[in-house]
């Protein structure tokens, strides 16, 4: 059995990153794999292969998502089973969003705006 068949198998993904704010993970999926129904997050994802996907809802119609190597895809938040029914391996990168980080947090790191000038003490003023 090749390597990725194997890894695909015993372990649809491999964490890449992941903190309060985003999951990263290489999703691979043999031909018939699936995952188990889960809420699933705002989702980029960017296919590594051609192939598809099928997505499954809990009681409603499963639809199909097919896509080429190299396309970006956005998924929204959802509960859903994912398989791959093809006769192919499914690589793709997976980036969910969770959330959004303390207005505190977004505030102590965000970048000053170019253009504007600062009001603190000892600097220019605005016009």
């Amino acid at each position: 059995m090749p390597a990725s068949v194997a890894f695909a198998q015993n372990q649809p993904s491999r964490a890449l990153l992941e903190n309060d704010q985003i999951r990263v993970r290489e999703l691979r999926l043999a031909p018939g794999a699936k995952q188990p129904a889960e809420a699933r997050p705002n989702t980029f994802l960017y296919a590594l292969t051609d192939g598809s996907l099928v997505f499954t809802p809990p009681g409603r119609t499963a639809y199909e998502l097919t896509f080429k190597a190299g396309e970006a895809l956005w998924i929204p938040s959802q509960e859903t089973a994912t398989a791959n029914e093809g006769d192919k391996e499914v690589r793709a990168l997976v980036v969910e969003i969770r959330g959004r980080p303390p207005a505190a947090a977004a505030k102590k790191g965000r970048p000053s705006k170019a253009g504007k000038k600062s009001s603190k003490k000892g600097g220019a003023t605005k016009k």
